[in-house]
């Protein structure tokens, strides 16, 4: 077990569960924040990185963070969050170095991302920052993955972003019991240290479901049965009331469509139909971009979706997310930094996107 772990570890080095309190903590009403003031390292499976935090908690690079009068919030989870590159190399830090040009002034990006947050929580972040400092642009990065939520929450309690299980005795003799007392607390132990444990794992989902240990499930929304679904009037409900509170703090308002890996590769696609036994016939990959641009587009909100850039640069051979860890690649932060710098700084000028409403494989704003 000691040689095959070593050997993975050299050979085919997988994705261990983070567990930072040095990063993290608790937060009222939104749940975990990133603490102030943080200079750690971090490897999620890809290389390592250093990680900085201004005292604001808002993620910076190595010299700190940018000062100057025109100034962007960026709020999303951990494609924005970026852990697998260091800031300068992520699609933040890369906007936030390209707006001075395209802008022709200094523009400062506050990085609000962090790993796990659902929309409702980017409202609730919202709420605190826009009332204690101005912003000229609000940009809010939704995951297609799983930023189409069904259920809105006005509250998160303070909690920690990661659940662990502690071994214990069985309280009865069901199967279920068995899982919680013993299983899951040994998934949480060797997650966070084993790589040959984890490479185990994630060859072995469908298993894991049949017995009843989490396996990241395949978005359902994706599917065409879901076509009439309650997620996208929420989730599009949410980015209203983002824009509507950016607008009272005389901020513009900016929607970007972030891709899943599965969107982007066919390979990735077909990993997910083998591993989790769905028909293929009955994924629609487009769907929640089709349907969420709708929902914005009829409530008159600027957005912009990359899917089809994402598509194209992968069709030229690069290689736009990670091999262990599937957010974006070094490749695909520059990419999206790319495809999005431009159309914050058309917000932050005041300029409209084109009248058919989509440029260059992004967004638009629907018609008042």
């Amino acid at each position: 077990m000691f040689i095959a772990e070593f050997a993975i570890r050299i050979a085919a080095p997988q994705q261990l569960i983070l567990i930072r309190p040095d990063l993290w903590e608790p937060a009222d009403t939104v749940g975990w924040v990133h603490r102030p003031n943080v200079d750690i390292e971090i490897n999620t499976g890809e290389r390592t990185v250093s990680v900085f935090t201004d005292e604001a908690g808002f993620r910076v690079g190595a010299n700190g963070p940018v000062d100057a009068d025109r100034k962007v919030l960026l709020l999303g989870d951990s494609f924005m969050e970026a852990l697998q590159v260091d800031y300068e190399a992520s699609s933040p830090g890369l906007i936030e170095a390209a707006l001075p040009e395209l802008v022709g002034e200094p523009v400062a990006l506050r990085n609000a991302g962090v790993g796990g947050w659902d929309p409702d929580q980017y409202l609730l972040r919202a709420q605190s920052l826009l009332a204690r400092e101005d912003f000229d642009l609000v940009v809010t990065a939704l995951f297609m993955g799983n930023d189409v939520i069904r259920v809105r929450r006005d509250y998160v309690p303070p909690r920690s972003p990661v659940e662990r299980h502690q071994l214990r005795m069985p309280r009865g003799f069901s199967w279920t019991e068995f899982v919680d007392a013993f299983l899951r607390p040994l998934n949480d132990a060797l997650e966070v240290r084993s790589h040959a444990f984890v490479l185990v794992k994630n060859r072995m989902q469908n298993a894991r479901r049949e017995v009843g240990l989490d396996a990241l499930p395949f978005p359902r929304y994706f599917m065409r049965s879901a076509s009439p679904n309650p997620r996208w009037a929420v989730t599009a409900r949410l980015c209203e009331d983002i824009a509507a509170l950016a607008a009272e703090h005389g901020s513009e308002a900016l929607f970007v469509l972030v891709p899943t890996s599965f969107q982007v590769d066919p390979a990735d696609l077909m990993d997910n139909v083998r591993g989790f036994d769905l028909d293929i016939d009955a994924i629609d990959l487009e769907q929640p971009n089709r349907m969420l641009s709708a929902e914005l587009t009829s409530r008159g909100l600027r957005f912009h979706d990359v899917l089809e850039g994402f598509r194209a640069r992968h069709e030229s051979g690069e290689r736009l997310f990670g091999t262990v860890d599937r957010h974006f690649s070094p490749e695909g932060n520059r990419l999206f930094a790319d495809l999005v710098a431009p159309r914050i700084a058309d917000a932050l000028l005041g300029d409209e996107p084109g009248a058919d409403g989509r440029s260059g494989g992004g967004g638009g704003r629907g018609e008042q």
